[in-house]
């Protein structure tokens, strides 16, 4: 499906962007891996690279324009440009009530989730447009649309998430790029294993189809939005929840 094709999958040195980058190389794409420090990216790229398929490590803070544009200049240097961006770099957003919560604690994850989303994605587009078009996908969260507590700049910046994905929609149609988004529920990354069996049981119930997402589900997600397959569709949110977002309450919560 994406044989011959390049993909960025910002934020896959481990978790969720780790499972999406072996989607998109095993459906036969160039996968450039992503990470804040060369490190921990060449080692993710390794690790890939023994599960099969070709993996390029590319590093960059996403919070710095100049470390990102060296990124995206080696990505042309190697393959002459990105067919698809997968907007996946995350931080998030952890430890501070909002009464309590630094400023400055609040730029930085805005710097990441939303400021680097726009960044990547204008210096993709620049590349894509050459290339004669593209795809990109944001990846956001259903806390933009049902907030919870202590995670204020998170679910700020994920809500931004969604109007950037609709603004450069609008703009980037004309150059046959399209965007859109994925919305994850509860996702089974590392944070999930240090879970107690009783959190794990009642957050299954607040699932109806009874199980968290995994990276590959968004993988999945994510390279249907990106592929021909979804080829006239743009500045959409695709939900990959379990159905946690359409229920009012969980069943034991029932009025």
């Amino acid at each position: 499906m994406f044989e011959g094709k390049n993909v960025l999958v910002t934020g896959s040195a481990h978790n969720v962007g780790f499972g999406m980058a072996k989607v998109f190389a095993d459906y036969g794409a160039t996968v450039f891996v992503h990470g804040p420090t060369a490190e921990e990216t060449t080692a993710a790229a390794e690790a890939l690279s023994a599960k099969g398929g070709r993996y390029i490590p590319v590093a960059a803070d996403v919070r710095h324009e100049d470390e990102v544009a060296r990124a995206f200049e080696f990505i042309a240097q190697q393959v002459g440009g990105l067919d698809v961006l997968i907007n996946n770099a995350c931080h998030l957003g952890l430890g501070h009530r909002f009464l309590d919560m630094p400023m400055d604690f609040f730029d930085d994850v805005l710097a990441v989730n939303l400021r680097g989303y726009a960044l990547c994605a204008q210096l993709a587009a620049r590349q894509m447009i050459t290339r004669g078009g593209g795809a990109i996908v944001n990846i956001g969260s259903n806390t933009a649309g049902r907030a919870l507590g202590d995670r204020a700049a998170y679910i700020a910046s994920k809500g931004g998430v969604e109007s950037l994905t609709r603004a450069i929609a609008v703009e980037l149609g004309e150059h046959r790029i399209r965007v859109n988004c994925v919305i994850p529920g509860y996702i089974h990354t590392e944070r999930w294993n240090t879970l107690t069996e009783e959190v794990k049981q009642r957050r299954w119930t607040n699932v109806p189809l009874g199980r968290e997402s995994t990276p590959q589900d968004i993988g999945e997600a994510a390279a249907f939005l990106a592929s021909d397959k979804a080829g006239n569709i743009t500045g959409e949110c695709l939900r990959v929840s379990g159905g946690i977002d359409i229920q009012l309450v969980p069943p034991d919560c029932a009025v």
